[in-house]
């Protein structure tokens, strides 16, 4: 089995409806995110974050060990 994940902007209304569209084709499920554990949780988050622009931005090691504090 595998898994496909998809990221859209949830106000985007065709978005929205071509995935309730595929979904009721009956082929496909919707998996439960609830089912991920904490740490992918965390993790995916974290990508997200940084694909984002947020996260972290240190000039040396110090910086960063202040900064994870």
């Amino acid at each position: 089995m595998a898994v496909i994940s998809l990221r859209y902007d949830a106000r985007n209304v065709i978005a929205k409806k071509t995935i309730d569209f595929i979904l009721s084709l009956g082929v496909f499920t919707r998996e439960d995110s609830s089912k991920m554990s904490s740490a992918e949780k965390k993790t995916r988050k974290a990508i997200a974050e940084i694909e984002n622009g947020k996260g972290i931005v240190c000039n040396s090691f110090e910086e960063f060990l202040k900064a994870v504090k």
